[in-house]
């Protein structure tokens, strides 16, 4: 083979390609989209801060005497905060009727009612809070509902604390030993709360902010484009050619078949670097994200290295795909449906743990989410070799298997041309 011959068809290809406003937006316009829409929406600035939510309260308790009663409990959710940011936006409501319907309108997230002797069945046994959260959405009621159900528990501590304190003082410490006290107290304590667990998030490193999230989805949005714009050009490479006549005459020139189809491969492979380059570029300076890459580790040159196992395994896919196929308008249609789907059902766009069990099998044996599980494994969360060797292997040999599936089936499309 001639590198030269190869060379004009890989100049050829990409001069055409960039040239075309249709390829160029789905190749890099589409992506940077939805990394724009995803870094300002999905990931909206402050995401990293606690929401503050909408709540309702009707209190009925009256119970003077008492150290706790509904106007504390309503305190309370005035004066709660997290990380400088308060957690309810409280509105008071003399009616149960008017809260219900403010939450079915959607203007408050949430309501409580405090019902009659609130405080004096706290102090004295147990009590009841009738809770109601909006179901606008099934995130935005988990999410109510989890953060009410923690500032119950917490109130519901701070009570038992109150009440262990204040029952201690009617046993007469002269009587009693004070070893018998203290079994005592802790025993009590231990019917108040059995289980006194803390709960502390361990995220990577690279996970703690919002850049950082971004630059996943950037990895993301590369893989994305990697599929059906791989498997666009792939499925196309020789359509094209004949669709413009020029097959021909290039079959019929001194340019080998081996040539022309090494050429168009290397032509795909450029363009999809381009383009990732471009989404790389465009999600760290305008987007905000995190790379975490060193040319100085070796580990982390895993993540170029994949990109390229990437491309050719699309390119491969392509190829194949263009058996199903008789026209460029057909391929393209296919390949960037299919592409499209691929991305979102592997994990590559969405975390493949938010699938049901049955939807993970796809994702779990892509070699495709094998080639971005190890570059986000390396570059996000700071893995090394050894501990992604697996899909490396396992997406390099796939590449190979389905590049040289790829270039026998070209062979044979450029044996039918050279028949007619």
């Amino acid at each position: 083979m001639r590198a030269s011959a190869i060379k004009a068809f890989v100049v050829k290809d990409f001069k055409e390609t960039f040239r075309d406003k249709v390829a160029v937006f789905w190749m890099i316009a589409w992506p940077l989209i939805w990394l724009v829409l995803t870094a300002y929406i999905f990931i909206p600035p402050g995401t990293d801060r606690p929401m503050t939510m909408r709540i309702g309260l009707v209190n009925y308790d009256v119970s003077p005497g008492f150290p706790v009663n509904g106007s504390i409990l309503i305190r309370a959710l005035e004066e709660a905060e997290y990380k400088g940011v308060k957690l309810f936006n409280v509105k008071i409501y003399e009616d149960k009727a008017l809260l219900l319907e403010d939450i079915k309108r959607g203007r408050i997230d949430a309501g409580i009612i405090i019902p009659e002797n609130f405080g004096e069945n706290l102090t004295l046994g147990q009590t009841t809070l009738e809770v109601y959260v909006g179901a606008r959405s099934i995130q935005s009621t988990q999410i109510n509902r989890y953060m009410l159900e923690r500032f119950i528990e917490e109130f519901s501590r701070v009570v038992s604390e109150e009440k262990i304190a204040w029952a201690m003082k009617f046993i007469p410490g002269e009587y009693v030993p004070l070893e018998v006290l203290e079994v005592v107290e802790g025993f009590l304590r231990g019917l108040a709360k059995p289980v006194n667990a803390t709960f502390t998030e361990v995220l990577p490193e690279a996970l703690i902010s919002r850049e950082a999230w971004i630059g996943w989805y950037t990895i993301g949005a590369i893989g994305m484009t990697m599929l059906y714009s791989g498997l666009n050009i792939g499925s196309t490479a020789l359509l094209e050619e004949r669709q413009r006549g020029c097959l021909h005459k290039i079959l019929a020139s001194p340019t080998t078949p081996s040539e022309l189809i090494f050429g168009k491969i290397l032509s795909g492979i450029l363009s999809l670097s381009i383009t990732s380059v471009a989404i790389i570029v465009f999600g760290v300076f305008v987007c905000g994200a995190k790379i975490h890459w060193s040319p100085l580790r070796a580990e982390h040159w895993i993540a170029p290295i994949m990109l390229l196992v990437l491309a050719s395994l699309t390119l491969g896919m392509g190829s194949i795909l263009s058996l199903m196929v008789k026209s460029v308008g057909g391929a393209s249609n296919l390949s960037t449906s299919l592409g499209l789907m691929l991305a979102f059902l592997t994990g590559i766009w969405f975390p493949r743990e938010w699938f049901p069990a049955w939807m993970r099998i796809l994702a779990d044996y892509s070699p495709a989410t094998w080639a971005v599980d190890a570059i986000r494994d390396v570059i996000v969360f700071e893995a090394g070799l050894m501990e992604v060797v697996h899909y490396v292997i396992g997406a390099a040999l796939a590449a190979l298997a389905v590049l040289a599936v790829g270039v026998m089936i070209y062979r044979r499309m450029l044996k039918k041309y050279l028949e007619k």
